[in-house]
């Protein structure tokens, strides 16, 4: 990070610390940045002021704009897949579907013998332990 004024540099020495100043009026959950406080309480009001330029798409975090916006809008996939014809616009993406050629599955259930190819799926499984 590179700055010419020093409150910007202040304002991103901030974002490293673990303290939580800003907090939610709605629920009291706290934030490292009011960026990130501005985005949650959004999520609370349904407002969503990022606006796609290429359909009638909305969201609450720049983020979400610019991942919506590589998926949808753009043509361009630059991980290909060299054993069949998948290709993604994201290398965990295609770190997961080179796991369905390998069969590798490396995220394991401590509790039984299921193993999956991605987190997520492992994370909903153990629901089934937890009732």
């Amino acid at each position: 990070f590179t700055s010419l004024r020093l409150s910007s540099l202040n304002s991103h020495v901030k974002t490293h610390s673990d303290e939580k100043r800003h907090v939610c009026h709605l629920c009291l959950k706290a934030f490292r940045t009011a960026t990130l406080l501005h985005n949650h309480v959004n999520a609370h009001t349904g407002t969503r002021p990022y606006k796609c330029s290429d359909c009638d798409m909305a969201f609450v975090t720049s983020g979400e704009l610019s991942r919506h916006r590589r998926y949808k809008h753009t043509l361009e996939k630059p991980f290909k897949c060299s054993v069949c014809k998948y290709s993604s616009v994201e290398a965990s993406k295609m770190k997961r579907h080179i796991r369905s050629h390998t069969g590798e599955r490396p995220y394991a259930c401590d509790l039984c013998s299921y193993a999956s190819k991605d987190a997520y799926k492992l994370k909903r499984h153990m629901i089934t332990h937890s009732g």
